[in-house]
Formats: structure tokens, C-alpha cells, sequence
């Protein structure tokens, strides 16, 4: 009887292995942030902003190649003008940056480059934290910015953006 339950307690913890959350982080690898984004909502300091007709035809696209082009409301008139679907009667364009992301993938850095403290020089990198990546959704949050220097020694210089100005962007494919 001991051999059994033993044996028993043995398949019992096998199963356990197996079916641990290592799987999860195996489909968490698996999502890219690489692709086109639909913004969904914004919120600023933690509260819902409501997005306007335009804004909702919002978007990002990542390239794999480290450029990031934000889908924006054109509100300077620049061109050219990007058409999306649905939003006609809207004028957008491309916001292109570069970003990297940190080896673990849950930090993304924006970098404008040349545009910091010293122009010309300085890169302006914000940071944003991903809390969401999936095959389905992005949530990212801005969580510190850098007007100094580059991505190399962006941890040195960075401030902290203040828990009541942080922006947050929900994405989803």
C-alpha cells in the first residue's frame, strides 16, 4: 500500500511539473512587440482620458528594424498625411522614433534623437514600463525620462516622471 501511495504521490507531483506556469512564460516570450498597434485608451495619472473621434484612429507601428512610427492626430498640418480606415475625415501622421527594448523585454526606451539638454547631442529618451504584452494587447507606462546623454547612460541621468504625469497607452492589435 505504501508503494502505491508513493507511486501515486510521484505521478501526482510529475503532473504539477508539467503543468506549471513556466508555460506562461514561454507564450509571454512568444509575443512581439514588433507590428501595428490600435490605440485603444490613454489614461494620464492613472485616470481614463476620453480619446476624440480622431484619436481613436490612433496607432504605433514597431518595426524590426528599431523604428517606432506613432500614428498621431495631425494637429501642426505636416505632410504627408496618412489616411486610416475609418477616420477619413482625420489628419494623422508619422511620430518616427527610435526605441529599444531592455534584454527582459519589460522596459521600453523612446529615444528622439539629438533633441536633449544640449541640442543636437543629447538624445530625450522616455521609458516606459510594459505591463501588458501579448499577442493581443500592449500597456505601456511612462516611468522616467532622460534629457542627457545617450541610451548607454540613460540609467545615470534618468528622472523619474512623477506617479501624477505618468502616461499610460492600451494597445491592441
Amino acid at each position: 500500500m505504501k508503494k502505491i501511495n508513493l507511486a501515486s504521490l510521484i505521478l501526482i507531483s510529475l503532473m504539477f511539473i508539467n503543468c506549471s506556469s513556466d508555460d506562461d512564460d514561454d507564450n509571454q516570450e512568444a509575443a512581439s512587440i514588433i507590428g501595428q498597434w490600435k490605440l485603444e485608451s490613454k489614461l494620464f495619472g492613472g485616470n481614463q482620458l476620453t480619446l476624440d473621434d480622431c484619436e481613436q484612429g490612433e496607432g504605433v507601428i514597431f518595426t524590426d528594424n528599431f523604428i517606432a512610427n506613432f500614428i498621431i492626430v495631425d494637429i501642426e498640418g505636416f505632410e504627408p498625411d496618412i489616411i486610416q480606415e475609418g477616420f477619413e475625415d482625420c489628419d494623422f501622421r508619422y511620430a518616427e522614433y527610435t526605441y529599444l527594448l531592455n534584454e527582459t523585454n519589460k522596459l521600453l526606451y523612446r529615444i528622439v534623437e539629438g533633441e536633449g539638454a544640449t541640442a543636437g547631442v543629447d538624445d530625450s529618451i522616455t521609458i516606459f514600463e510594459i505591463e501588458i504584452l501579448n499577442n493581443q494587447s500592449l500597456r505601456i507606462k511612462s516611468i522616467a525620462r532622460s534629457n542627457q546623454g545617450t541610451i548607454n547612460d540613460v540609467e545615470m541621468n534618468s528622472v523619474d516622471i512623477d506617479a501624477s504625469s505618468r502616461q499610460t497607452l492600451i494597445y491592441t492589435r
